[in-house]
């Protein structure tokens, strides 16, 4: 099956940005969805992207304007700012739903969600995340659907509000001390160009996906570190002897995971495998960004 074009949503945040990259450089034409215009989709050569924004665009324009083979949807609120719940169900319900509408008529191909590994019931993000998932299984007979759910992933010059962006950033200025939990959870974390990795080998591998039911892919590397240990290796290769780990600093959130499984058998059958351990990860990173001075 050739493919050429592939609409992307929530291209200015770190994940779509870099899936976007990755694409172009494979040979696909990308349509950039951004919320808004105060959004920049940051890419060395813009001219080769087709850029829309919700705030002025129409989505049924986009689809009769452009034949779309795949769609990945990578936009997401995840409360961070404590939004309400209506801005929740907006953008993590309401806007992906539009989107399988018009799939569903414009004869797309493909729709990759991403989706999180976390439980239903642990916040109003994972919630609507959850409930996104069963639209996309009604779907899932019009159209080939794939559920790719994803744990903690990571990589060089991600955004500060993501964790181990935050840990470096303040080890970076050598603050005088950062206040954590007992840091006991452990997560699965995943360097992101194994994350990119999945994706290129859904893509690849479509004839093998399901065409009457929901593909459902989880995305890890099977092996959990705990949140103390991350932060001391970050500390320990960036030659960081200043900051304290305030370790027992603040309080577990409440409905914290603790830990969980990733189960990424699915995957591997159609022959993707991470490749990163998080120490090599983190050195990549470490490397890329030039902290290893």
């Amino acid at each position: 099956m050739h493919l050429k074009t592939i609409l992307i949503t929530g291209t200015t945040g770190y994940l779509g940005t870099r899936l976007s990259r990755r694409f172009l450089d494979e040979g696909y034409n990308i349509i950039a969805l951004c919320l808004n215009h105060s959004e920049q989709f940051l890419y060395s050569d813009n001219s080769k992207v087709k850029i829309y924004y919700l705030d002025t665009d129409n989505i049924q324009d986009i689809f009769e304007e452009n034949v779309i083979d795949i769609i990945i949807h990578t936009a997401t609120l995840y409360g961070r700012r404590n939004e309400h719940l209506t801005e929740m169900l907006k953008a993590n319900i309401e806007f992906p739903c539009s989107i399988l509408e018009m799939a569903e008529l414009s004869n797309v191909k493909l729709f990759i969600n991403t989706d999180t590994i976390l439980a239903k019931n642990i916040n109003s993000y994972s919630m609507t995340k959850s409930h996104f998932a069963d639209w996309l299984q009604f779907y899932s007979n019009k159209f080939k659907c794939v559920n790719l759910k994803l744990d903690h992933f990571y990589g060089p010059n991600d955004k500060p509000v993501k964790f181990i962006a935050w840990i470096i950033e303040n080890l970076k200025r050598n603050a005088e001390k950062i206040d954590l939990t007992e840091g006991s959870q452990t997560r699965d974390f995943i360097y992101i160009d194994d994350v990119l990795n999945a994706y290129s080998c859904i893509i690849n591998n479509i004839d093998k996906l399901s065409n009457d039911k929901i593909n459902c892919f989880e995305v890890g590397t099977n092996t959990r570190t705990k949140i103390r240990d991350i932060v001391i290796m970050l500390k320990e290769l960036m030659h960081n002897s200043k900051t304290v780990l305030n370790f027992g600093a603040i309080p577990y959130r409440k409905n914290e995971v603790l830990s969980y499984e990733v189960d990424t058998s699915g995957l591997r059958l159609l022959g993707w495998k991470p490749e990163v351990p998080v120490r090599e990860g983190l050195k990549k990173i470490i490397e890329i960004e030039g902290l290893n001075k």
